[in-house]
């Protein structure tokens, strides 16, 4: 490829597939060239350095992610919703690990401009827990204990600790743990989520 015809998009969409193809949460600006086929110094024109780069990438499945759950959950809501909010996290996390484990990565770096775009993580949840009535406090809370639950989950799985019980059905498990989730939920609601389900 000519240095040409680059551009800051096509730069981007290299890095995402390579790092979907390794599954981890790093890229390099050489071997996006290398991949391109042209020299890294011609990335440098649209690219500042590896961190921004990354960045660009945060952004982008940060996008891609909200926009999964979004068309997970639309139209539904409270227990409908969290199953479904759960089914297509588990699935988003598995079909794209590399994009998975840079969203995972981000919070744990002093880097609050990364911070501010990963809000969006956070509204569908939220949207979804306040349906149900729940005070701002308790909104977050319950959101903090569903998401761990999903996420130790994706954890689990992707560095192999379920395996002594592999013969037996590890969706049966995840659907055990949101069941877990909703029958704390509405333990904590009590009569108000009985009677608004009337």
């Amino acid at each position: 490829m000519s240095a040409k015809g680059l551009t800051k998009d096509l730069i981007l969409a290299e890095a995402v597939a390579c790092m979907e193809s390794t599954g981890q949460p790093v890229v390099s600006l050489h071997e996006v060239a290398r991949r391109l086929g042209v020299k890294t110094p011609s990335l440098y024109n649209h690219i500042k350095n590896t961190k921004e780069l990354r960045y660009e990438i945060f952004q982008y499945a940060i996008g891609q992610f909200v926009a999964n759950q979004r068309a997970a959950t639309a139209n539904k809501r409270k227990d409908e919703a969290v199953r479904a909010f759960a089914e297509a996290y588990h699935t988003f996390a598995t079909e794209n690990k590399g994009l998975y484990r840079l969203i995972m990565s981000i919070p744990s770096e002093e880097d609050d401009r990364a911070k501010e775009v990963a809000i969006p993580l956070l509204e569908t949840v939220v949207e979804i827990l306040t349906d149900y009535g729940l005070t701002e406090e308790s909104v977050a809370h319950w959101q903090r204990v569903f998401r761990a639950i999903l996420h130790g989950f994706i954890s689990e799985e992707d560095l192999g600790y379920f395996y002594y019980y592999k013969s037996i059905d590890l969706k049966k498990s995840r659907d055990i743990a949101v069941q877990c989730f909703l029958d704390g939920l509405h333990a904590e609601l009590g009569d108000k989520y009985r009677n608004s389900e009337e």
